[in-house]
């Protein structure tokens, strides 16, 4: 599913040329090839790096593969593009980090949250001070029982550390990253399970993060919803911006009173503002496929860091910290 969203988005970005697939599955990787009108198909990652003139390879293997494949790229001087999670543990990413001391090459990693509209306007008001010094952050992060990995029994994702959390953690985890811009720790977690699925021992989730200097951040997760929400309210001294990723929305709130007419002018504002947000996004968002604005986005900000020498907006390190806490809040499931 995921490489079929990146060859899409990969499609439509200037100044690349798909010129080669591999998947250890012959059949697989032959019907892709076929799909996508992609002459060379490998089976061995290895031989299409030796063979190939690559400038970039795309990792979207499951999460424990990314780390030998991109160690592989990298000593070949290859940039990387890695879907996420970097990994599942701290300990198996550090070789890459390793592998990139001295070298030229870039990795950065698919956080596909960060480079929609809305969140890319949201860290934009962030860095500005716009909405003043930040406190506080609460993501939402809801699927529904018919979700397609919690459904399945024999997803890999329920062998991960954490199960399903494992796979989609990381989502929420890098989303609070970018706005509390603080290192964060993991305070406290409660877990239990409401929904119907057996091979799911857990699937409802909520968690406390506080930031080393400043800041706190609350995730609530669930896949018993009777709708898929991912939504993000941050607060700050003299903003409040409330995010709604699947319908691209942003409203800020600024200062106000507890008067009627403070309530009234909000609420119109707020009414506004929305409306006007649907209105933009409807051709630009609604009109795309399922991640491609945000996949183009990707490649196209890690194409301009490799020429400017930049560091791409997802740094190595930056994946790994989203890495540590992910792996806390799993292991502590």
């Amino acid at each position: 599913m995921v490489a079929n969203e990146h060859l899409r988005a990969l499609r439509k970005v200037p100044g690349i040329k798909i010129v080669a697939l591999c998947d250890r599955d012959k059949k697989t990787v032959a019907r892709m090839s076929q799909k996508w009108n992609v002459e060379t198909s490998y089976t061995d990652y290895r031989k299409m790096l030796d063979e190939q003139e690559l400038s970039m390879i795309s990792v979207l293997t499951p999460p424990e593969s990314h780390v030998p494949i991109a160690i592989e790229a990298v000593n070949r001087g290859v940039n990387v593009v890695i879907e996420k999670p970097l990994t599942m543990r701290t300990a198996e990413a550090e070789p890459l980090l390793e592998a990139l001391r001295g070298r030229p090459v870039k990795v950065t990693v698919n956080h596909t949250l960060l480079y929609c509209r809305v969140m890319f306007e949201a860290s934009r008001l962030v860095r500005s001070g716009a909405i003043g010094d930040v406190l506080g952050a609460e993501m939402k992060f809801l699927g529904t029982p018919d979700d397609s990995m919690a459904s399945d029994k024999n997803h890999w994702s329920h062998k991960l550390p954490g199960g399903r959390f494992g796979e989609m953690i990381p989502h929420p985890v890098y989303a609070v990253q970018s706005v509390i811009q603080d290192e964060l720790g993991v305070e406290k977690i409660v877990a239990e399970k409401r929904g119907k699925y057996p091979w799911m021992a857990h699937d409802e989730m909520k968690v406390l993060l506080r930031g080393r200097e400043k800041g706190w951040a609350d995730i609530y997760v669930s896949f018993n919803a009777a709708r898929p929400v991912i939504t993000m309210d941050v607060y700050g001294t003299r903003k409040i911006l409330k995010i709604d990723i699947l319908n691209q929305s942003l409203i800020e709130l600024g200062e106000r009173s507890l008067s009627k007419v403070d309530s009234g002018r909000d609420l119109l504002a707020q009414s506004s503002a929305l409306f006007l947000s649907t209105i933009r996004n409807t051709v630009g968002y609604l009109g795309a496929k399922k991640m491609e604005f945000s996949l183009r986005n990707l490649y196209t900000s890690f194409m301009e860091s490799i020429a400017s020498g930049r560091d791409p907006p997802v740094t190595p390190r930056m994946a790994f910290e989203t890495v540590r806490v992910s792996e806390e809040i799993c292991n502590r499931i």
